[in-house]
């Protein structure tokens, strides 16, 4: 299964790490230690994404992309960080891409500050000798790492997802935005080689590596652990000497040509990859539009996707990318009615769709009625969701056969099947009323 591969980035919105970010002025904050495209980079005050060249300098503020494997050294010499991608699916949260933007450290202890807005990234002392610290923030939080020695290592990997069964509600202007709805956010902090110690608001808490208290978990709703959790081997997702599956392998290669394309064909190299008939491909691609915020570009995708699995994909990049951030809601929403022709109730009714049911929702018939309805709907985008949680929720329905660019003939055709599979006021087989 697909589901983590490169880094890209995502516009500030409030509540999110990178609104944290204050612009300022420009200043070098990190060196680029890989080759041309690897990273991206975009000013605070700009809207242009510009690949960065070959082992370039990094600056404060600027909204960074990464290709997994991307490295960077503090200005000091004191740090590297290395963004990753989990290629064999093993992290425990649903990552897709990494984005994260440097600060000028504003402690004179503090050798490196990152605004974490999603992703995993790796942090190493690099120095000759003595301890290194760096600040990580994300959400409303702000930690102190120390890497007590050099070659100590720590991973970080955060993600934001809208619970199941949220129910979308168009902001007011004259509500509070901190009490609207949010995604919930999740992050796991792990020491991969030698000892760090972590401050949380106040509170310090040391770790070492496996066998050892290792791992430190956060989210938005319930705050960080008091203590760190002991751990006597690596997960498998973190473990150093982990060797990539074939699938992963074919993941990493595609990357790599992405960077190549990217560095010498600029923004053809989106479309190129987008066109491919290579499944792979076609992933990366549609992770980078997504992590790019061009929305445009994926709808006009998933309108025009020939196969289910791109569709299918894209439809995950889509969802992704609206758990990103506090606010992404209304964005989307107002994408929809604004740009892409929608009503506001063919928009709502999408927004509802990519939002997801409750188990509660799961164990009604009238949920399966609705979205057997909609199977039927003028609007690709909306039968097709409906189809994309249908065959998620009924194993059965993946043997009607589902083109994403059907016609309206084909589309009645295939709301007639699953209208035999599931009849009205029916529960799906192995569904349970509550």
């Amino acid at each position: 299964m697909f589901a983590r591969l490169l880094s890209l980035l995502v516009l500030g919105l409030a509540g999110s790490a990178l609104a944290a970010a204050e612009p300022g002025v420009r200043v070098v904050v990190a060196h680029s230690n890989s080759p041309a495209a690897t990273f991206s980079a975009r000013p605070s005050n700009g809207n242009v994404f510009q690949p960065v060249p070959d082992k370039a300098e990094l600056f404060s503020s600027d909204l960074v992309v990464s290709l997994p494997g991307g490295t960077l050294t503090s200005k000091n010499g004191a740090v590297q960080v290395k963004v990753l991608a989990d290629f064999d699916s093993r992290s425990p949260l649903p990552i897709l891409e990494t984005a994260f933007s440097l600060a000028q450290p504003a402690d004179k202890d503090v050798d490196l500050e990152v605004v974490l807005d999603r992703g995993r990234i790796n942090l190493t002392n690099v120095k000759p000798e003595g301890s290194a610290m760096v600040r990580v923030r994300f959400w409303d939080q702000s930690w102190k790492i120390q890497l007590d020695a050099p070659k100590t290592r720590v991973t970080v990997e955060l993600c934001g997802r809208w619970t199941a069964g949220t129910r979308f509600k168009l902001a007011n202007p004259k509500d509070d935005p901190a009490k609207a709805p949010s995604p919930v956010a999740s992050l796991v902090l792990l020491v991969l080689s030698g000892t760090a110690s972590v401050n949380q608001g106040g509170v310090t808490v040391a770790m070492r590596a496996p066998p050892g208290p290792a791992e430190l978990r956060w989210n938005s709703v319930a705050g960080p652990q008091p203590q760190p959790q002991r751990l006597d081997k690596f997960p498998e997702w973190a473990d150093p000497e982990a060797i990539l599956s074939d699938e992963g392998q074919k993941l990493a290669a595609a990357c790599e040509r992405f960077r190549s394309s990217r560095a010498t064909d600029g923004v053809k190299a989106f479309d190129g990859f987008l066109s491919s008939i290579d499944a792979v491909n076609q992933r990366v691609a549609l992770v980078t539009i997504g992590g790019l915020d061009d929305l445009e570009r994926l709808e006009k995708t998933l309108a025009t996707a020939k196969t289910q699995e791109q569709w299918d994909f894209g439809t995950t990049v889509l969802r992704h990318w609206l758990g990103r951030s506090p606010g992404h809601d209304q964005r989307l929403y107002e994408f929809l009615t604004t740009r892409s022709g929608y009503t506001d109730g063919q928009a709502r009714l999408i927004m509802q769709l990519l939002l997801g049911f409750s188990p509660f929702d799961l164990a009604t018939p009238e949920t399966y009625e609705v979205l057997i309805e909609y199977l039927a709907n003028p609007k690709p985008l909306i039968r097709n969701l409906a189809a994309w949680h249908l065959v998620r929720l009924v194993p059965q329905g993946k043997l009607i056969a589902f083109k994403p660019n059907a016609n309206a003939d084909e589309a009645k055709t295939y709301q007639l099947e699953w209208k035999k599979l599931i009849p009205a006021g029916k529960l799906p087989p192995a569904i349970k009323k509550p």
